[in-house]
C-alpha cells in the first residue's frame, strides 16, 4: 500500500492537495493500492472529499480512523431534531438560535448557512461564561465537544464516534511556567487506552496502526513534512518513507550548495539518513539534491501533475474564441507567488490596451489580499484588475484567457502551468528553478522572463498581446507540448519508483 501523507484536505487546495488528488486516480487507474492520509479533524472533512470526488475508501483520516466514522450514512439533525427545555423561549436570527430560561440565556444554537441543519451549540452558565460547546459532523452526529474553565479557555475536548462514544480525547493543562501542555488520549482502542504528549506522538502511533493494517511492506510518501516527518521518522514499525520535494528545497537558488534550507523542509532535510528514497519534480532539482546529500539515498524524478486523457481528447478552443487581451494569473495569492508584479506590468499594459483585464484567481495567504487590493486603488484599477477568488472549474479560466502568467520567484514544478498549457493558454512564466523552463517551450508556448525585471515582464506582455497572430500559434503549440506529460507518459516515470519498492507493489 502506498500513503500519501498530508496534514489537512479543505475545499481551497493547493498544488500539493491537488498533485495528491491526481496521483491517487493515476495509480487507481494503473491497480496500484493507495490512499491519502491527513491527521487534521475537520467537520467537513467527507463535504471536501465528495466535492473532490475522492471515495473514502481512498482517504484515511487520523479521528475517522479512531473514531470509526470513515464511512457513515449520512442523517440530518436539524434544529427541529434538538431538544430544549419546556419552558424555554426560543429566538432567532438568521443562523443563530437564542434560547432563553426564566430570564437567563443558556444556549445559542448555531445553523449552518441557509439549511436548518445544527453546525453546534454553545452553552452558558447563570453568570454567562460559556461552559460547553457541542459541535455536529456535517454528515449528522455529535463529533465534538468543548468543555471550559473559569478563563474562557478550552480546558477539555472529546471527540466522538457515530455511536455516540468518546474515542479520543485532547486535554489543555498548564506546566509549572504557566506554559499550555497539550496531551492526547486513545480511549478503548482494541480493549486499551494510549495517552500521548502533544499530536506528534498521536500521529506517530496512528502511522504505525496504519502500517499493521496489511502485511505488506508499505510506503508512505510524504507531503507535508513539517506536519508529518516527526511522527515518519519515529515510527515503531518498519516502513519504507519517501521524501516528496514539491517546491525548491533551498532559500537561495543562487547558491544551492550553501543555501539555507526552505523552511518546508530543513527538518526532513536534516534528517536525510531516515529517508528510503526521494522524489523531485524536474531532473534539475535531481541534480541539485544529489549535488548537496549525494546519492546514498535513491533519487527519482516525477512530475507532480500529468494531462489526463480526457482533456487531450478535448477539442481545443479556437483562438478568436477567447476574450481579447484577458489575462490571468491563477495562483493563491502569496508572496512568492508575485502578484504585485502582475499588477505593476498590468498598469502599463492597461494604458496601451485599455480594453485589457487582469483576473487574479487564488486563495491569499494571510494579508497579502489586502496589500495588493492596496495596489491596485493606488492605481486606480479597479474595474480591470478583478480578484476572483479560489475556483473548482479553473478550467474554465484557462479555456477563456488569451495569456496567462506566473512570474513567480520560487516553484517546484507549477501545476498550474501544467494545466494552462493542456487548454491552449500561452504562458508567461520567471525562468526560475523549477519546473517553467520544463514545462514552458520558450517563444514556442510561451516565453520566459527573469524574476524581478518587471520591465521586461511588461514588454513580454505588450508584445504578446501585439501579436495576436503569435499567440494563436503559441496557443495551438501548448495544445502539443502538454501531450509530453500524458497519463502513460508521467506513469511510466512513477513506475521506476513501484518498481524499486516491487515487495510494496499491490495489483487487482
Amino acid at each position: 500500500m502506498y500513503y500519501f501523507l498530508n496534514d489537512n484536505m479543505q475545499f481551497s487546495k493547493s498544488g500539493i492537495e491537488q498533485a495528491e488528488i491526481n496521483r491517487l486516480n493515476l495509480f487507481k487507474k494503473n491497480q496500484v493500492a493507495a490512499k491519502i492520509v491527513t491527521r487534521i479533524f475537520a467537520m467537513n472533512l467527507h463535504d471536501v472529499l465528495d466535492g473532490a470526488q475522492i471515495a473514502n475508501d481512498d482517504f484515511v483520516n487520523l479521528f475517522d480512523f479512531f473514531n470509526g466514522s470513515t464511512s457513515v450514512k449520512r442523517q440530518a439533525f436539524n434544529l427541529a431534531d434538538f431538544e430544549v427545555p419546556a419552558d424555554a423561549i426560543k429566538t432567532r436570527k438568521d443562523n443563530q438560535v437564542q434560547v432563553v430560561e426564566h430570564g437567563k440565556l443558556i444556549m445559542i444554537i448555531y445553523l449552518r448557512a441557509g439549511t436548518e441543519a445544527i453546525s453546534n451549540v454553545q452553552y452558558f452558565d447563570v453568570n454567562g461564561r460559556t461552559l460547553k460547546m457541542s459541535w455536529w459532523d456535517t454528515r449528522g452526529f455529535k463529533c465534538l465537544e468543548q468543555l471550559f474553565d473559569w478563563d474562557g479557555k478550552i480546558a477539555q475536548e472529546a471527540y466522538f464516534g457515530p455511536d455516540g462514544l468518546i474515542h479520543i480525547e485532547k486535554i489543555h493543562l498548564l506546566n509549572h511556567a504557566g506554559q499550555e501542555r497539550v496531551t492526547w488520549r486513545v480511549l478503548n482502542y482494541h480493549g486499551q487506552s494510549h495517552t500521548f504528549n502533544g499530536m506528534n506522538e498521536l500521529t506517530r502511533f496512528f502511522y504505525d496502526e496504519l502500517n499493521q493494517l496489511t502485511d505488506d511492506q508499505n510506503v508512505f510518501i510524504c507531503d507535508r513534512t513539517v506536519e508529518c516527518a516527526w511522527g515518519l521518522f519515529n515510527m515503531k514499525t518498519p516502513a519504507k518513507k519517501v521524501l516528496h520535494l514539491h517546491n525548491n528545497h533551498v532559500s537561495d537558488a543562487n547558491d544551492i550548495l550553501h543555501s539555507t534550507l526552505n523552511n518546508n523542509y530543513a527538518n526532513a532535510l536534516n534528517n536525510w539518513q531516515e529517508w528510503d528514497a526521494v522524489i523531485s519534480a524536474t531532473p534539475e532539482q535531481s541534480k541539485d539534491v544529489a549535488a548537496r546529500f549525494g546519492t546514498a539515498i535513491p533519487a527519482f524524478t516525477i512530475p507532480v501533475g500529468y494531462v489526463t486523457d480526457a482533456t487531450l481528447a478535448e477539442q481545443p478552443v479556437a483562438f478568436d474564441q477567447r476574450q481579447k487581451h484577458l489575462v490571468v494569473h491563477v495562483a493563491r495569492l502569496a508572496p512568492e507567488k508575485q502578484q504585485n508584479h502582475s499588477i505593476e506590468a498590468f498598469i502599463e499594459v492597461h494604458k496601451q490596451f485599455p480594453d485589457a483585464k487582469l483576473e487574479l484567481w487564488g486563495y491569499a495567504n494571510g494579508d497579502i489580499e489586502k496589500q495588493l487590493h492596496a495596489q491596485v486603488a493606488a492605481a486606480h484599477l479597479e474595474d480591470v484588475v478583478l480578484f476572483k477568488g479560489y475556483t473548482t472549474d479553473v478550467n474554465a479560466v484557462y479555456n477563456r484567457a488569451q495569456l496567462g502568467l506566473l512570474p513567480s520567484r520560487a516553484e517546484g514544478f507549477s501545476l498550474m502551468l501544467l494545466e494552462a498549457q493542456a487548454h491552449g493558454l500561452p504562458m508567461v512564466a520567471n525562468d526560475i528553478k523549477y519546473g517553467p523552463s520544463d514545462i514552458i517551450q520558450n517563444h514556442q508556448s510561451g516565453e520566459l522572463t527573469t524574476d524581478g525585471d518587471v520591465k521586461q515582464l511588461t514588454a513580454t506582455i505588450v508584445d504578446l498581446l501585439k501579436d495576436q497572430d503569435k499567440l494563436a500559434k503559441y496557443s495551438a503549440q501548448a495544445y502539443q507540448n502538454a501531450k509530453r506529460y500524458s497519463e502513460e507518459a508521467v506513469f511510466k516515470q512513477w513506475q521506476a519508483l513501484l518498481d524499486y519498492f516491487a515487495p510494496a507493489k499491490v495489483t487487482a
